[in-house]
């Protein structure tokens, strides 16, 4: 079967332009995009442009979906400090919100910090090392785990492919013409 948007030839499994990839079915295949941030119907400009140029130039023109929150928000506390975060990082001590910069009442100059005595402070538990072998072998355990599944899934993928390649070979024998899509 002839494809009748690139003329190229197919059996009846791949004749579909999604099953052989059809770099010219946007302009047999007709559909009204829509608009992922507003949801309303997106016109082409011109007749072979395609779907996601259409939605693109649509959103950067005249997109009326709702504006987008500011994503670094959370402005530092420190007068001269001009850093924003995506992330609150709040001070413990005085409940203000810092960048990362400042976040320990000790970069911060923490006035709540100087009013308590030194008793009440907390240590910093400064133990890491004993976590991270575990986490390390984790990764390695988890990695090899991946490796190994990949291989039976490309293994599966082989066995499956060579099944089919050799009902479609049969199949197909009969067609004149054979199918672009091997």
């Amino acid at each position: 079967m002839k494809c009748d948007a690139c003329s190229a030839i197919f059996c009846n499994d791949h004749i579909k332009y999604d099953e052989h990839q059809c770099p010219s079915s946007h302009r047999k295949n007709i559909q009204i995009p829509i608009c992922p941030l507003c949801n309303q119907a997106v016109s082409y400009e011109y007749r072979d442009q395609s779907p996601d140029h259409a939605v693109s130039a649509h959103i950067d023109r005249d997109c009326k979906s709702k504006k987008r929150e500011k994503v670094y928000s959370n402005k530092c506390s420190i007068p001269s400090c001009k850093q924003r975060e995506v992330i609150q990082v709040k001070c413990d001590v005085c409940l203000k919100t810092y960048c990362l910069r400042h976040r320990f009442p000790d970069d911060h100059q923490c006035q709540k910090m100087k009013n308590t005595p030194d008793t009440t402070r907390k240590p910093l538990p400064t133990k890491v090392s004993s976590n991270q072998r575990t986490q390390e072998e984790d990764d390695y355990l988890l990695a090899k785990a991946l490796q190994e599944s990949e291989r039976e899934e490309s293994q599966r993928n082989r066995t499956h492919q060579t099944t089919t390649t050799a009902t479609n070979n049969s199949a197909s024998s009969a067609d004149k013409k054979t199918c672009s899509v091997q």
